[in-house]
């Protein structure tokens, strides 16, 4: 079963925020985008991610592993993202120059 990742980051958000309409505002989407999300993400797995209550939601024991493994995964994504950019902005690694003797010795290495 492959779950669709962007329901899975509507989850997370949902979960993080405790209501579908914090998450809504995080995510820059409507709430009845957001609960319908998670509705469908709900029917994909085959169990309820969250009770509803008047003053928010409350994760399923399901839920809370659901969210620990998204979170987990979304962390180390952002964690390889940041490490992908620190390597553009600064190179690392070992580099060569080839040059004649004359060049290498008289002007490469005074400076």
């Amino acid at each position: 079963m492959a779950v669709d990742w962007d329901k899975l980051r509507v989850f997370h958000a949902a979960a993080e925020a405790g209501s579908f309409t914090h998450a809504a505002e995080t995510l820059h989407l409507s709430q009845s985008a957001i609960s319908r999300q998670v509705s469908a993400l709900e029917q994909e797995v085959g169990v309820p991610l969250f009770h509803r209550h008047a003053r928010g939601l409350v994760l399923t024991e399901q839920g809370d592993m659901l969210y620990r493994t998204a979170h987990e995964v979304l962390m180390k994504l952002e964690n390889v993202t940041l490490r992908l950019t620190e390597t553009k902005d600064r190179p690392s690694g070992v580099l060569r120059v080839s040059t004649t003797v004359g060049l290498g010795s008289g002007w490469l290495t005074e400076r």
